[in-house]
């Protein structure tokens, strides 16, 4: 939330505060419009106004937790931990749950893409022990371990109840707090130069198709945090209370709309004591303690997680559905408990912290952060609600008020549930109109070559060179005097060799040989092999070298009937598998505990030389193509060993299925060019020339193109009102 820092200060400054603010963002707005892409320049800008804000989170936190907990005698501390924490965390779970269902608005999208170098890294674990545990206070103040900071000055504050020699200390922590608020208040007078630095990129980088998609966060949070507020809490206090739903109604909408317009929970806490004590006092006529309640009650609960707060975690699942990697249904109790302990915190700590677990890009907090000023305002909506039900409820629990009525509350579980079911389908339905994008198969058959300028064919068959080698001549020598090389190719090889829509043959190692042609000053000859006959025809001398993804096999080397190229590409070894099965084959030591899984590899190739000793337990299959594995009924369910590089390509005109890299101590293999006839000389030149081609900039090149997905186009600058008007 761009302010939610504005603590303890009069309600006249939060509206200055947000008028300089919104004037602030619609300045930067239309600064970036009118100047386009040049204004990402003043990202720094954000940067450095989100940098301060986060420097005194962790000590302010610390602090004043210990202040709030020490000062509780044993009754209060009694209230907290008997009803009040069962209040909260009954609260928690409907945040969660309401993050689950909103969850569901968004449409589904196809995994499959390029190679990302996010495929065979290792995903990240949480080390729970030492996010939760402070074993040394100071590394988890340094590593930003929130809920290891809030166990330590939890306990601290616990210790400290009771302890007559302890208000010097308190006094001592509460002083601190007041004066990291002050250095927050000087922070927060920067607010419009920050504002405007993030939403002069924003607006100036920023495509009609991303902002398309953004859209979709903010229409989830305001969609959660209305039917939360106006909807779920309250009929969850009538049921459970003597509270009507229109007195609830009634003793919250001017707290709720104050603390929309001033984006400060904390600044309202009078205004929600006071209703809380109207509702009670209409049933309370003794001046007994519990008439008091509400006034301890609702403070000591401000320093915990909010349902704002919570609700704002449907950011993540947002984020990371904007970049086409959707979280799985289990990944959701693992984000939300740790979101839940992270948000002791601020967000603009929890949220950059489970981008990084899920691997989603920091980018994208840009526009959290720009979105802020409306979204962070709307959440704060549903942390107000969130104090004023938790204080009805616990006050309602301690003086013998609460009683649940049942059927109301079956009765209202189901509206609320119907209700987000619904507007879940009417947010998924916009949404899908919203966003469309080119269907994962027509982007790699749609791809051309780079280099066309090498004059070649395609012959239909394979026979031996018209041209046979004269004594003692070389291959090199022949190539040269017909000026024709030919080259064996694999036809269904993506993403190195295989034919477009257009029905060329097009693909990483055909780009590459159309450069070593060219080099050459020859023409080519593409003559098709299949892997399980490769080494036949190279010694029948169908073609001169051999192309397509080709992984040296160790056996076919102490043959000596075989020469290899060094390495052009290095890959990485990876499993394409179903996509419901991506978890179950993540992790190496789970999968040798499987039976009865049958894996398929390429002949000829590295990985059939190495599958029985990564899975010895497994039914192998030797395919003469990876296409095989897909066309074949009896892979279905099945999974295939491979390069993490082609099996991405694969995924694309197989979006069902996904790439995994559970080979944390295994390395890929290779990529070479087959040699034929065991000449020393051409395997020579050709090793010299691919050291050529690695450092020119050519294979950098094609790698780009062929196996990240990378366009030639060139880039063009994003609209804007300047470029228009030259």
């Amino acid at each position: 939330m761009i302010d939610s820092y504005i603590k303890h200060t009069p309600h006249n400054k939060h509206l200055g505060s947000t008028k300089f603010i919104i004037s602030s963002l619609i300045a930067g707005i239309v600064f970036g419009l009118l100047v386009g892409e040049p204004a990402s320049k003043l990202q720094i800008l954000g940067d450095s106004y989100i940098g301060l804000l986060q420097m005194t989170v962790l000590p302010y936190i610390m602090f004043a937790l210990i202040a709030n907990i020490g000062r509780l005698n044993a009754f209060e501390a009694k209230l907290l931990t008997r009803q009040g924490v069962l209040v909260l965390l009954g609260l928690w779970l409907i945040g969660a749950l309401s993050v689950w269902a909103m969850s569901m608005a968004l449409p589904k999208v196809d995994n499959a893409a390029f190679f990302s170098s996010l495929l065979v890294e290792s995903s990240a674990k949480i080390n729970f022990l030492k996010l939760f545990i402070p074993a040394n206070l100071f590394q988890s103040l340094s590593e930003n371990a929130v809920p290891a900071v809030v166990l330590f000055s939890i306990m601290f504050g616990t210790a400290c109840i009771g302890y007559k020699e302890h208000q010097p200390l308190l006094e001592y922590c509460d002083h601190v707090t007041k004066i990291l608020i002050r250095v927050n208040s000087f922070v927060v007078m920067l607010a419009p130069i920050g504002i405007f630095g993030i939403a002069a990129s924003a607006a100036g980088t920023l495509t009609l198709e991303q902002f398309g998609r953004v859209q979709a966060y903010v229409l989830m949070l305001i969609a959660a945090v209305a039917l939360v507020t106006l909807l779920v809490l309250p009929l969850l206090i009538s049921s459970c209370t003597p509270f009507s739903y229109r007195q609830i109604f009634r003793e919250s909408r001017n707290a709720l709309l104050t603390v929309f317009v001033i984006g400060s929970v904390f600044a309202v806490i009078p205004l929600l004591v006071a209703g809380v004590n109207r509702l009670f006092h209409e049933h309370v006529t003794t001046q007994s303690r519990h008439a008091r309640i509400p006034d301890l009650v609702l403070p000591l609960a401000y320093p915990f997680p909010d349902m704002g707060k919570i609700l704002s975690l449907v950011f993540v699942a947002f984020a990371a559905w904007f970049y086409d990697k959707p979280l799985d249904f289990l990944d959701y109790p693992e984000m939300l408990i740790v979101g839940l302990f992270l948000n002791f915190g601020k967000l603009i700590i929890s949220i950059p912290f489970l981008l990084d677990l899920y691997q989603i890009p920091e980018d994208i907090f840009n526009l959290f952060i720009t979105v802020g000023v409306i979204c962070g305002r709307t959440a704060d909506v549903a942390g107000a609600m969130h104090l004023m039900t938790f204080t009805i409820l616990t006050t309602a629990l301690m003086m013998g008020m609460f009683k649940v009525n049942w059927p109301a509350l079956i009765r209202n579980g189901l509206i609320c549930f119907i209700l987000f079911f619904c507007v879940s389908l009417g947010i998924r339905a916009f949404l899908e109109q919203q966003h469309s994008t080119e269907h994962p198969e027509t982007q790699i058959l749609s791809m051309q070559l780079l280099n066309q300028r090498v004059p070649h064919t395609v012959s239909s068959l394979s026979i031996p060179n018209p041209v046979a080698l004269g004594s003692g001549q070389h291959l090199i020598e022949r190539i040269r005097q017909r000026g024709i090389i030919r080259i064996g190719v694999h036809e269904d090889s993506l993403p190195f060799s295989f034919y477009n829509k257009q029905g060329q043959l097009v693909g990483f190692d055909i780009d590459l040989m159309m450069s070593l042609a060219e080099d050459l000053q020859v023409s080519i000859e593409f003559i098709p092999y299949e892997s399980e006959y490769l080494l036949q025809q190279l010694e029948e001398d169908h073609f001169d070298i051999a192309v397509s993804g080709i992984t040296p096999n160790p056996k076919l080397l102490a043959s000596t009937r075989i020469l290899y190229s060094s390495s052009y590409l290095d890959t990485h070894l990876a499993l394409v598998v179903p996509d419901y099965l991506r978890k179950q084959f993540s992790d190496i030591a789970q999968i040798n505990k499987l039976k009865n899984i049958h894996i398929g590899v390429r002949k000829e190739s590295n990985f059939s030389d190495r599958i029985n000793g990564l899975f010895p337990g497994f039914k192998v299959t030797e395919l003469d193509s990876e296409a095989d594995f897909f066309k074949l009924p009896e892979f279905r369910e099945q999974i295939l060993l491979t390069t993490a590089e082609g099996g991405a390509a694969w995924t694309l005109l197989n979006p069902n299925y996904e790439v995994v890299s559970p080979f944390a101590n295994y390395q890929g293999a290779p990529l070479v060019i087959a040699v034929a006839g065991e000449d020393l000389m051409l395997e020579h030149f050709i090793t010299t020339w691919i050291k050529l081609k690695q450092t020119d900039g050519t294979i950098d090149k094609l790698f780009k193109h062929w196996i990240l997905g990378e366009t030639e186009i060139k880039h063009q600058p994003r609209w804007s009102i300047l470029n228009i008007t030259r």
